[in-house]
Parts: structure tokens; sequence; C-alpha cells
């Protein structure tokens, strides 16, 4: 009988040992990316459309940036408009992740942040187009992501041939009512 409990203590801590290992692995842990450099501050009063979506449950808007005439501007969409902003000397160098970023608030009122970008097609120039119903489709591979959800795959055709299937790459977003600062 001490044989038995004394085997069954070893195997037991050796595997409760064996598990912890296993769950501290920093892949496992860390839901953040740090693919892509973000770093923003946007003051939602200011810009039209982060002011509808913060705070707003189940709302999202994208934002981008782009050069026209050498003039730096940020693109920011949401269901109900699309604004092309200047952005001064002071903004110019926001890091905007590899195709723009998706900011909102999910259903339960979680503030999220996502790369504008399909993960799947891992390329800038194939960005996500936002529905008015908390999700976002990549219009080259057609996989469909939930806003909502932690941006996992919601929707993949049956005639995808995929590689690889992960969900958005998610950054770290602060919200205090009025500052949106996004960052990795």
């Amino acid at each position: 009988m001490k044989k038995k409990l004394r085997a069954f203590t070893l195997h037991f801590s050796l595997l409760s040992c064996l598990w912890i290992l296993c769950g501290c692995s920093d892949d496992a842990t860390t839901m953040f990316s740090k693919r892509e450099y973000v770093y923003c501050y946007f003051d939602a009063f200011q810009y039209t459309e982060l002011f509808q979506v913060m705070g707003n449950p189940g709302q999202f808007a994208s934002i981008r940036k782009h050069v026209v005439d050498g003039v730096t501007k940020v693109t920011m969409k949401c269901a109900s408009s699309t604004t092309d902003y200047t952005i001064d000397a002071l903004n110019k160098n926001f890091g905007l992740g590899l195709g723009g970023l998706i900011v909102g608030t999910n259903n339960f009122g979680e503030v999220l942040c996502y790369d504008l970008a399909c993960p799947i097609c891992d390329r800038a120039d194939r960005r996500l187009t936002l529905s008015n119903d908390g999700y976002a489709k990549c219009a080259k591979c057609g996989v469909t992501y939930d806003l909502n959800n932690s941006g996992v795959i919601y929707h993949v055709p049956e005639d995808a041939d995929l590689i690889t299937r992960r969900g958005l790459y998610r950054y770290r977003i602060n919200y205090n009512g009025q500052i949106v600062n996004a960052y990795n």
C-alpha cells in the first residue's frame, strides 16, 4: 500500500510539474501580438468614428494611415461614416500595425484592438472589410472573423485551401472615456 501511495505521489508530482512548465511557455500565455509596431493616441472627442464606436457594445471602426500628395493622413471608418484626417507632425510616426487597426467595444463591453490586415493572407494590402454586425471578412481568402469573440475565425469558405488558420492579431488598448491608446 505504501509503495502504491508513493508511486502515485511521485507520478502526480511529475505530472503537476510538467503541466505547470507547459502552461508557462510564452506562446501559451501571450494573447497580444508583438509582430508589428503599434502605438497610437487619439482623442475620441476629435474623431467622429472613434466617438461613435468606443463604449458602444458591438461597434468597431477601422484606422489606417496613408500618404496623399506628400501629406500623411489617417482614414477612420465605421458603419455610419468615413473620414480622412490630416495627421500633425507629432502623430506622423504612429505605428498602426501591418494593415491598420480595428478598434471598438465587443458585446460584453470589453475594449479591443486588432490588426486590419488578414492574418492568413499576411499582407498589408489585404485589409479586412468590417460589417455592421461585428464581423470582419477578407475579400481575397474569404475568411470571416468574429470581432466580438476575440477575433477568432467565424467562417471559412468550403473551397478555401488554407495553409494556416489563426485568429486576428490582437493589440493592447486603453480607453478612459476619452483617449484611445493602442500599443504593444
